[in-house]
């Protein structure tokens, strides 16, 4: 592909006439009802959609003005460059991205339950049993960071643009106060839950609190446990469910079926039965305020805060009982 030559696409301005799909040899577009995706694996720039486009959605600047042929066997030649051609337009995640994405995550998941449950690890002591499941946690949500990384990579994408983290969405105001009744009405639901399934007997014994257990009560342990539950997890947690899995799902489901789904999925990853319901709640919050806002950014916000006041009824216990 010649440097000078680009391809342009303006979703908004698509009639969705099929034109432009038809004219691809190469099978490189796809047009969804908000987004033209565009695999550059594939794409040449040869203008052919261009030509056909009545309403300019699709345009082809610079060097290559006018339709140029290429056989598809020089498609792997272009493939071996492997040099990406950022996509422009919105990135559309695709359902087999989605997929992908939770197949690993959930690979990864069961590898850390594994290793942190191994009997060689509990038999460590608490000085080096806390460090290493803090590694083990970083590495586990560093492997879901990778692949998001490699799936935008590989289609020549911007990161940020990818998962929506450039703005807040339109209106800083509403999204800080969408943010704010995001964060009070989970909490309050989940309140109002454990208030009544320990009347009706049925939240299991806590016992020692799951932060502490993980984490210990050092406070190296506890400044662990803020950045890893607070910070690093629910920004994670929001790329992989509100990011890349709901959008995939959208794309072929539209947005409600997607959102309760990945809510139900994300409740199920918290592995607990008495807790299905609030995070059920939960994940269909932040999946609504994703698609509400068209940014990921007050999801994490909202997912953040969550957590962090679950964390900070924590540090008050371990500071009480000292």
């Amino acid at each position: 592909m010649s440097t000078s030559t680009k391809l342009l696409v303006k979703p908004r301005a698509c009639d969705h006439c099929g034109r432009c799909l038809k004219a691809c040899p190469l099978g490189a577009l796809r047009v969804g009802r908000s987004y033209i995706m565009v695999d550059w694996a594939r794409c040449d720039s040869c203008g052919r959609c261009a030509a056909v486009c009545r309403t300019g959605a699709i345009r082809v600047t610079g060097a290559a003005a006018t339709p140029r042929a290429r056989s598809s066997a020089a498609a792997p030649a272009l493939r071996k460059r492997n040099v990406p051609v950022r996509e422009t337009g919105p990135f559309a995640w695709t359902l087999l991205e989605a997929v992908a994405t939770l197949s690993v995550t959930f690979s990864a998941f069961m590898a850390k339950e594994a290793v942190l449950a191994s009997p060689a690890i509990l038999a460590l002591p608490t000085a080096q049993l806390v460090p290493l499941r803090v590694g083990v946690l970083a590495i586990y949500y560093a492997l879901q960071v990778a692949l998001l990384w490699w799936l935008v990579y590989r289609r020549g994408a911007d990161f940020l643009d990818a998962f929506q983290l450039r703005d807040v969405g339109e209106g800083v105001g509403r999204s800080i106060w969408l943010v704010v009744v995001g964060l009070l009405g989970t909490r309050a639901l989940a309140t109002a839950y454990g208030l009544l399934t320990r009347q009706l007997g049925l939240t299991p014994d806590a016992g020692t609190s799951t932060v502490t257990r993980v984490f210990g009560t050092a406070p190296a342990g506890l400044v662990l446990a803020v950045v890893m539950l607070v910070f690093v997890g629910p920004f994670v947690e929001e790329l992989v469910f509100r990011g890349a899995l709901l959008r995939g799902l959208e794309s072929r489901l539209g947005p409600w079926p997607a959102i309760v789904i990945q809510a139900l999925l994300f409740a199920a990853f918290h592995r607990s039965w008495w807790l299905l319901a609030p995070m059920t709640v939960l994940g269909v919050a932040l999946g609504w305020l994703a698609h509400e806002r068209r940014s990921l950014w007050p999801s994490v916000a909202v997912h953040a805060f969550y957590n962090g006041l679950s964390v900070l009824a924590v540090l008050a216990t371990v500071l009480v009982s000292r």
